[in-house]
């Protein structure tokens, strides 16, 4: 495809045209911020964060939906962008908890990365938040519906990405949330792309929730075991000894493990006197 030429920001970008605005502003390194962009997905235009000018054009543009033209003058970063984007996080946190020191997500939000740059100190709602109770859909996946800032991206990965389409939206407007394909559970293969794609904490996963936090994580090589889709690299975190967990409710120390291994030698040479068992001096 022919190559387009566009300035962005005072700079030149050359990219193959039907490129998207976002994506080649990437290309010279600026970085425009979205929620419901996710590449390879399809458009959704919702969380109206990735707002830039376009030249000629009276009102701001999503970059996560506008293919770049010919001669395409861009501004990124204006107080009148800033503004923008300001306002839509407000609207974003107007129901959203406050629990970031014990919500899973927290350190790798999106929400919360956007709210240190654009976020207001405070806020003019005065109603109290409108709470609702977490939900758990499957051994795997919990949902924290006041967390949720209706991106889609869950949605999507999982019809558009897996085929399997076990989440959709209910309702419509405000009252819209999302919700599993079997009332009040998932009946899916428990993949868990919906939770690794969600930008805030609003799906999380039964087995990380409140166990460790993102930076205390180590990302290894391998291939998770759950399931057939064979997900990599794995997140794993290390356990200092003397501790080995086992499982959620059994730790043994390495104390324990050595009463254990001599009342075990001691059974053994009841036993059989004759018997030899190696032992290993530390």
């Amino acid at each position: 495809m022919a190559d387009v030429n566009i300035t962005v920001d005072g700079k030149k970008v050359t990219a193959p045209a039907g490129t998207l605005l976002i994506e080649a502003c990437k290309t010279v390194g600026i970085e425009v911020p979205s929620f419901c962009y996710y590449p390879n997905l399809s458009l959704q235009g919702a969380c109206r964060m990735c707002l830039v000018k376009i030249e000629k054009m009276p009102k701001l543009q999503t970059a996560c939906t506008t293919v770049i033209t010919e001669g395409m003058i861009v501004t990124s970063d204006s107080d009148e962008i800033r503004q923008a984007r300001k306002g839509m996080v407000e609207l974003l946190l107007g129901n959203h908890p406050l629990d970031c020191p014990v919500c899973d997500a927290g350190g790798e939000c999106e929400l919360q990365d956007m709210t240190f740059s654009y976020g207001a100190a405070e806020s003019k709602y005065m109603e109290p938040k409108n709470h609702k109770e977490e939900q758990q859909w499957s051994p795997v996946v919990y949902f924290d519906r006041p967390r949720c800032i209706l991106c889609y991206r869950c949605v999507r990965v999982c019809g558009e990405g897996m085929d399997v389409w076990a989440l959709g939206v209910q309702n419509r407007g405000v009252s819209s949330v999302i919700a599993p394909n079997q009332e009040d559970h998932l009946e899916c293969e428990e993949c868990g792309a919906c939770i690794d794609i969600c930008p805030v904490g609003a799906l999380t996963s039964g087995a990380y929730r409140y166990k460790t936090r993102p930076w205390e994580m180590n990302h290894v090589g391998t291939t998770c075991t759950h399931c057939a889709d064979g997900c990599k690299p794995l997140s794993v975190r290390d356990v200092p000894i003397p501790a080995w967990k086992l499982s959620a409710e059994i730790i043994v120390t390495r104390a324990e493990l050595t009463a254990i291994f001599s009342a075990s030698r001691a059974a053994m040479l009841s036993i059989s006197p004759t018997m030899k068992i190696a032992s290993r001096s530390r």
